[in-house]
């Protein structure tokens, strides 16, 4: 095993806590069958490859990069992280927690025969360790947020250097400081280096006792993934069989702001008749959800799955009902909504739109993505409502000004340019520091 030159030690109640913790986890533990049956229900990819979850499974050769990339989102931004050390020469395992994290792992890089795909071990000592044991890797990085008490203890106690990139601690978990979940928090002081967004993340990780030297900024790492050519190009392609005068874009909307945005659905279209919608909810399990708003309020629509060589004029609303494919609608839309905005949960990723060149709308809430959508207000690409009706109003002033939402298309490609390159920059980095560690 590799050995660190300084060793994180946390406070002993951190570490009594981390006691309780295992009991408590090893009691819940036999129900983990039925948790696994009770989740299958809704993907059922939580009861594949259960042996991984004891530790065991394929870990592909000694010294590879292990990545934790827990779910979908964690695992898009891995990506180009994935990449650049694969270009390096490394052979990386990349372990995830979700079906969708793990599917999409495969569907990346499934086909390279350095990469290993694992899901990763409950979060038990035991597992844990035989999982680290048998793959043995150079280090270990995990993706924004998700942490676990025995990934990182244990890693530690055997000497793997573990790093986190795109570190997305958001501020509503900072009052856990204040309560006995603050043991969390404390076992950020167990990774070597923190790579986070801006000035506001690096001040957080230091609350947590972070030392100022572990902890830097190196940006988004979702700016480094480029919209797919040929998704985006059929998008387009398509948009003009449907002779669209103007079409917005609801991503990622959640089910407790759905009742908000048909109401923005209805009224746009009624006062916009040449305009279309697209409407792709955050979860595959709302797309009947959607469907049923949308017949209720008498809106033409179709589904995506039903869709071969051309979308109907009549169909006012496209439902995005596939999975992969949102390249495909960034480019039937001009502009886009990102859900999780109009409900308080911060708000999902804006990064995919302004990287397809597509100006960006969200509701009040967006916190979690305040690091990224500041900089886009300044830039003229992001704007944000405190009401559904002001942005309703809004996009029936854009359907009138095609001119300025060209403009704003071309600023939103500018913008995500400008930020791009922040996995080159994490990876030299881990290794130049993983070099130091093991005195090379």
């Amino acid at each position: 095993m590799r050995t660190h030159s300084k060793r994180r030690e946390l406070p002993i109640t951190t570490r009594i806590a981390y006691f309780i913790y295992q009991i408590a986890y090893h009691l819940v533990l036999p129900l983990s069958g039925l948790f696994a049956l009770l989740r299958a229900r809704k993907e059922p990819g939580h009861l594949y490859h259960m042996s991984h979850r004891w530790g065991l499974g394929p870990v592909g050769p000694k010294g590879a990069v292990w990545i934790y990339a827990a779910s979908l989102g964690e695992m898009n931004a891995a990506r180009p992280l994935v990449q650049e050390f694969l270009n390096d020469g490394h052979h990386v395992l990349l372990t995830h927690l979700s079906p969708a994290g793990f599917d999409r792992g495969v569907q990346q890089f499934g086909s390279n025969p350095r990469v290993t795909h694992l899901y990763a071990p409950f979060d038990c000592f035991w597992t844990v360790q035989l999982f680290l044991r048998r793959a043995k890797p150079a280090f270990g990085i995990v993706l924004e947020i998700e942490i676990w008490p025995a990934m990182l203890i244990e890693a530690d106690r055997l000497s793997i250097p573990m790093f986190m990139a795109n570190g997305n601690l958001l501020m509503n978990r900072m009052k856990r400081l204040q309560t006995w979940q603050r043991h969390g928090l404390y076992l950020y002081r167990l990774f070597e280096h923190i790579f986070t967004r801006s000035q506001d993340y690096v001040d957080r990780y230091i609350a947590t006792g972070v030392r100022p030297e572990n902890v830097s900024i190196s940006g988004e790492l979702r700016f480094d993934t480029k919209p797919d050519a040929a998704l985006l190009n059929y998008g387009r392609d398509l948009r003009q069989t449907w002779n669209a005068h103007f079409t917005f874009m609801i991503a990622s909307s959640v089910k407790s702001e759905e009742a908000i945005l048909i109401k923005i659905v209805r009224d746009f279209l009624q006062a916009a008749p040449q305009a279309r919608v697209i409407w792709v909810p955050r979860s595959p399990q709302r797309f009947d959800a959607i469907a049923k708003l949308l017949h209720s309020c008498e809106i033409p629509c179709t589904r995506r799955s039903q869709v071969t060589d051309k979308l109907k004029y009549k169909n006012k609303v496209l439902i995005g009902d596939t999975l992969g494919e949102m390249d495909f609608y960034l480019g039937l839309a001009d502009v886009v909504f990102v859900g999780a905005s109009f409900t308080d949960m911060g708000g999902h990723n804006i990064i995919e739109p302004l990287s397809a060149g597509c100006p960006v709308v969200m509701g009040p809430s967006t916190y979690g993505v305040d690091f990224i959508a500041k900089p886009a207000e300044k830039a003229g690409v992001f704007k944000i409502f405190d009401t559904p009706q002001a942005m309703c109003s809004y996009l029936l002033a854009l359907n009138k000004d095609l001119p300025s939402v060209q403009i704003a298309q071309k600023k939103a490609k500018a913008f995500a340019s400008q930020n791009s390159d922040s996995a080159k920059l994490i990876a030299r980095n881990i290794n130049q520091r993983n070099d130091d560690i093991n005195g090379l």
